[in-house]
């Protein structure tokens, strides 16, 4: 069952009225779309090599909702967000980027402990690069991505438009899409790692043939939740 957060103070909002607010690496492309949102695109790579990632600039502090829209338009691939994406000793993924290992987009950028990076990171709009569902979503942590919780992923269809809302308060993260529970995860295990805390928030489109329009992106404080926090861990 899902646990319920309230939304509370509004703390970034973007139209995409320009895209200065994004860092783009890796492969593929972004741009601005002429009636508003921002385009992501990643053709010819293949799960796990060079994709299209985007980070919104803003560092943003934990216990948050964030929420857009999306609609995919080809099905080669598959859409991650990443949430609280760090370095393990606190640098900024853009503007420290020189004290941390050179990226060039690839999945082991982002999870490898050899990059520094800590962070959540969940899938959806998950097909395979000939363009087979795969049945799943998935809850991973980094480094190491390790798998922390998984689903049904409901965002199946092209050409539609999916609203998504992502909770995260410490290790308990949900994932809604048009409003429906999908799944989540509570996450206490510190044996390794501190749980990944603040951060900033990004996508990656990864495949041999995918794209998707992104808009209407809020980001709000959430209170935190009285959920017992230690001794378990799980699905919500």
């Amino acid at each position: 069952m899902p646990l319920e957060y309230n939304n509370l103070n509004l703390l970034h909002e973007d139209n995409f009225a320009e895209l200065k607010q994004w860092h783009h690496e890796g492969a593929g492309s972004i741009h601005r779309l002429e009636k508003g949102g921002m385009q992501l695109q990643c053709f010819g790579s293949q799960q796990g090599g060079p994709g299209c990632m985007a980070f919104f600039s803003p560092n943003l502090p934990d216990q948050i909702s964030i929420s857009y829209e999306i609609v995919v338009h080809r099905h080669g691939g598959l859409v991650i967000n990443y949430v609280a994406i760090r370095g393990l000793n606190g640098e900024d993924l853009i503007t420290d980027a020189d004290q941390l290992a050179p990226r060039t987009g690839e999945m082991k950028n982002y999870f490898a402990l050899k990059w520094g990076l800590q962070s959540y990171h969940v899938s959806f709009s998950r097909f395979d690069d000939l363009g087979q569902h795969t049945n799943t979503s998935n809850w991973r942590r980094n480094p190491g991505s390790l798998l922390v919780g998984h689903g049904n992923d409901l965002v199946k269809e092209l050409h539609q438009r999916y609203r998504i809302r992502i909770t995260k308060d410490e290790g308990i993260l949900q994932l809604f899409v048009n409003d429906v529970f999908a799944h989540g995860v509570i996450d206490r295990d510190q044996s390794r790692y501190p749980i990944p805390d603040t951060g900033k928030f990004g996508f990656r489109l990864i495949g041999s043939d995918v794209s998707a329009d992104v808009s209407n992106l809020r980001i709000h404080r959430i209170e935190p939740h009285s959920a017992p926090r230690r001794n378990s861990e799980g699905a919500v």
